[in-house]
């Protein structure tokens, strides 16, 4: 009798990638590690690695984060695509699911654990060269943090809590949009329910935690 999950046929492996973004004196930041190990030794990618067989890919993605920097993320997470184009990675076929986030301004710093060398917080300007496709997945990082811009709840959290029209205007220009925008984005947020006033400080807002 053959082994169990014995096949005639190859199989490509599932990984997670996760690209979380922040807003670090009001400039925009995204958190990369320095792979530790082959392949692609001593370059950035993005926090993540393989899935385990009975693992939720979203928990995967959160326990990939946690082992590399040291950042334990409760925050909802959104699905960024998937990427599997053959020859991605060298040690064969693999699928990656890959997550986004927008997170607050860190407090403590991340380090690099498990087989990353180093995490840190990079301007995406500054990010190049890639491992794998991770400069693609940055790509459609960044066009999914546009979205969201539009959408509005998502990046609330990269705003300081509590927060006023002025920060919402930097982080307009700091995303590359108009800050005249801010306040009719800050009306249809209030409306909606995702933010609220805050008592006794006329002009702030804060997000509304569910």
């Amino acid at each position: 009798m053959p082994p169990p999950y014995c096949y005639d046929y190859p199989r490509p492996a599932v990984t997670v990638d996760l690209v979380a973004f922040t807003l670090i004196e009001g400039s925009l930041r995204v958190l990369l590690i320095r792979r530790d190990r082959p392949p692609f030794a001593g370059r950035w990618a993005f926090p993540g690695g393989f899935m385990e067989i009975e693992e939720p890919i979203e928990d995967a993605a959160r326990r990939e984060l946690r082992e590399e920097t040291g950042f334990d993320l409760s925050a909802p997470i959104s699905f960024l695509g998937v990427f599997g184009a053959p020859g991605r990675d060298p040690r064969g076929r693999t699928i990656s699911m890959v997550y986004a986030v927008t997170v607050p301004a860190p407090i403590a710093k991340v380090r690099g654990g498990d087989d990353a060398s180093e995490a840190r917080w990079i301007d995406p300007k500054e990010a190049r060269d890639l491992a794998f496709d991770h400069d693609e997945i940055l790509s459609r990082g960044l066009e999914w943090l546009q979205q969201a811009l539009e959408v509005g709840p998502m990046v609330v959290p990269m705003l300081p809590q509590p927060f006023e029209a002025s920060d919402v205007r930097r982080l307009f220009k700091t995303l590359g949009q108009s800050p005249s925008r801010a306040s009719a984005w800050i009306k249809r947020l209030d409306k909606g329910g995702t933010i609220s006033p805050v008592a006794n400080q006329e002009g702030f807002f804060r997000q509304v935690q569910e």
